[in-house]
């Protein structure tokens, strides 16, 4: 099962942005649907960047999964070179044209902020520029990447498992533990690596156990539509009704961990079944190519999406963003993925440390 053709994340990817989107355009929703309260599209935000954290997770614990069981161990080099090609280029882009607004005084912004931005330190050093201020999910990811290659390398699957399992539960403390001692970081706490890793190790444990016997009898029930469904309602609307009235008492301590619980289980829904309603949605080519450059779409959206965009009014702001993210992909992500395929071809990857073989 190749991760490109994993029926229904495509789609999953696209829906995912466009909860991000809708969440930084709130108040202009909310005039052209005055009978939702423009609270809800902001807790989108949030449940759009997690479940682009399970889906990641999931991806990558497979890709790491097969090499590791074609092998008996994985290249790091190879790995990170490959992850380098595919996500620098456009970030890197998208920060150059930022940072040129920003220096013609078209937003605001500190040039500290470009080089948090670009060591990928956001999550924990905060932002500073408005054109910036998504880059936190961007320095969770890539701080995760230095990490768990290594880790499921070193300890091999089943204590991947376990850790994985781990990390998970502590990271509800490590949320209130950080709250509360460190009180100037309040605002990231949702975001920092130490205190906001359990959406992506939801993913990374679905991968790890996707073969497994007994994760499978247990998962069988549960593939309904009408859990889906149930998964579906609590995240978009009962979690931020939740998260709205208790606040952080509510997501910090099991908010957070609910929503990865119901994003885990529509993943395997939609992959599992993809012949399903939501799985024949997910598939549609529309979802599909906008799922494809999702990371392009999250990039830019940001620059047109301010309260001070010239471009936000619909539909101009979304055919930017579109056009901005079609660019992305065939003018630097496309030639970047042959340039990695050209170069991975002739460099001898070295494998030198051995790893649990993968059973299951």
């Amino acid at each position: 099962m190749k991760p490109r053709n994993i029926p229904s994340l495509d789609g999953l990817r696209a829906v995912s942005v466009g909860m991000v989107v809708a969440a930084h355009m709130n108040d202009v929703i909310a005039q052209k649907i005055p009978y939702i309260p423009f609270w809800l599209y902001i807790f989108w935000g949030s449940l759009g960047v997690q479940t682009f954290f399970v889906i990641s997770g999931f991806l990558i614990t497979l890709l790491l999964l097969k090499e590791l069981n074609a092998t008996g161990t994985i290249s790091l080099g190879r790995f990170y070179f490959r992850r380098a090609l595919r996500i620098f280029p456009p970030f890197y882009a998208y920060l150059a044209v930022a940072l040129a607004l920003t220096l013609g005084g078209f937003f605001a912004g500190e040039l500290r902020a470009f080089l948090v931005a670009g060591t990928y330190t956001s999550n924990y050093l905060g932002g500073g520029s408005e054109l910036l201020e998504h880059t936190w999910s961007l320095s969770l990811e890539e701080q995760f990447y230095l990490f768990w290659p290594a880790a499921l390398l070193l300890l091999g699957t089943k204590k991947s498992i376990k850790l994985a399992v781990w990390l998970i539960l502590l990271s509800p403390l490590s949320r209130i533990a950080t709250y509360y001692l460190a009180p100037n970081h309040r605002a990231l706490v949702g975001g920092m690596l130490h205190s906001g890793l359990d959406s992506i190790m939801f993913g990374c444990l679905l991968a790890l156990l996707w073969h497994d016997a007994r994760f499978n009898q247990f998962v069988q029930p549960l593939l309904r539509g009408w859990v889906a469904g149930l998964a579906g309602l609590f995240v978009l609307i009962l979690s931020p009704v939740l998260q709205s009235h208790f606040r952080g008492s509510y997501s910090l301590v099991i908010g957070f961990t609910l929503n990865a619980i119901c994003i885990s289980q529509i993943l395997v829904y939609v992959v599992r079944v993809p012949n399903s309603g939501l799985g024949q949605l997910l598939n549609t080519a529309v979802l599909r190519h906008l799922g494809v450059i999702s990371y392009g779409l999250y990039l830019w959206q940001h620059m047109f999406t301010r309260p001070n965009s010239v471009l936000r009014f619909v539909p101009w702001n979304l055919a930017a963003i579109l056009v901005c993210a079609e660019l992305s992909h065939w003018l630097i992500e496309r030639p970047s993925f042959w340039l990695r395929d050209q170069l991975e071809q002739a460099v001898p990857w070295k494998r030198t440390i051995a790893a649990e073989p993968l059973k299951g």
